[in-house]
């Protein structure tokens, strides 16, 4: 009986030594506020978590590996940064993401007092990148991948299924082990394939409407980052067209054309995606969902909730993160 329990205690042990290992850092008290999160997994891969608020301008630059391609999700405040020897640089404001490989180069970022910074990243070995081109495409399609990806910068939207997907990755602490890193795994590949998707997709929507003036187009996602920002109060289509200065006729058929769908299903999609997030992160309750994420009514949410995920609110959580539940 003593050797099975030293047995079994080692061997959870041993587990619990062979997860996927989170490091955090505090932002310092006389700085701001704030937490950075760095996960480590196979491949080298490493998801890192930021959430910062300074208390005055801070500066900082370091060298971008060339080692790695990375894809940077803005879920607050905007940001830009530069690269000092290529003499350029990128701007993603909240809900955009970019995707880019480092080229060795220094980069400078001015992170403005009393923001509230919310990022995520995940950095992506170019070497392990590269034979995933290999493994799932044929060398056409790998070759264009390579040359838009490893050589510019994507800019694409932060759809609502990525938002979903980057709100799963953090229940990897339920699963022990080997699993830990395998759910971990698992979710990257299937955001990656989303993301490479949206990618190309957006490519093929800005030569599909080519006919849409730069303005144009300009406006139909700045009405998306309005809808994003105030999510439970989101204006009307006609509201929206004053905003972004554009016929509702232009803005409705323009919005369908860019991101699949009609504005009204868009706002819904978004509603039920944020609500799954919040009842994967926190402790409350369907009432108060209801009301952050725009709904009127719990029953109402709870019934678009369960026609969309296939269970109730109540029982979301339970459902997607239960090892044990099929």
């Amino acid at each position: 009986m003593t050797h099975g329990s030293h047995y079994l205690g080692k061997l959870y042990n041993d587990l619990i030594a062979n997860s996927p290992q989170t490091i955090s850092i505090d932002i310092p008290s006389d700085m701001g506020k704030g937490r950075i999160s760095q996960t480590q997994i196979k491949h080298g891969i490493i998801f890192s978590d930021w959430q910062m608020c300074y208390q005055s301008d801070m500066n900082v630059q370091g060298t971008a590996s060339k080692d790695y391609i990375q894809i940077i999700f803005c879920l607050n405040d905007g940001i830009s940064w530069g690269i000092m020897d290529e003499k350029r640089s990128i701007t993603i404001q909240k809900n955009e993401s970019c995707i880019y490989a480092g080229h060795g180069g220094t980069e400078y970022a001015c992170y403005k007092k009393d923001s509230n910074f919310s990022f995520k990243s995940i950095k992506i070995p170019i070497a392990y990148f590269s034979q995933l081109l290999t493994d799932y495409f044929d060398g056409q399609e790998a070759t264009a991948y390579e040359k838009k990806l490893l050589d510019g910068i994507s800019k694409v939207p932060v759809t609502p299924i990525m938002e979903q997907i980057l709100a799963e990755t953090s229940q990897f602490t339920q699963y022990r082990g080997g699993l830990g890193y395998l759910y971990l795994d698992g979710k990257l590949l299937e955001l990656l394939s989303i993301y490479l998707g949206e990618v190309l997709e957006l490519d093929i929507l800005m030569e599909k409407n080519v006919s849409m003036s730069r303005t144009e187009r300009t406006a139909i996602m700045e009405a998306k980052r309005i809808i994003d920002s105030q999510l439970a109060f989101a204006p009307s289509c006609e509201e929206l067209s004053h905003l972004v200065h554009l016929s509702t006729t232009k803005l409705t058929r323009g919005f369908s054309s860019f991101y699949g769908m009609p504005i009204h299903q868009y706002i819904i999609e978004q509603r039920l995606t944020q609500a799954a997030q919040l009842l994967l992160e926190g402790d409350r309750n369907v009432s108060e969902i209801a009301a952050i994420v725009g709904y009127g009514k719990p029953s109402n949410l709870a019934a678009a909730f369960k026609k969309r995920y296939g269970v109730a609110p109540k029982n979301y959580r339970e459902s997607r993160f239960d090892p044990h539940k099929k």
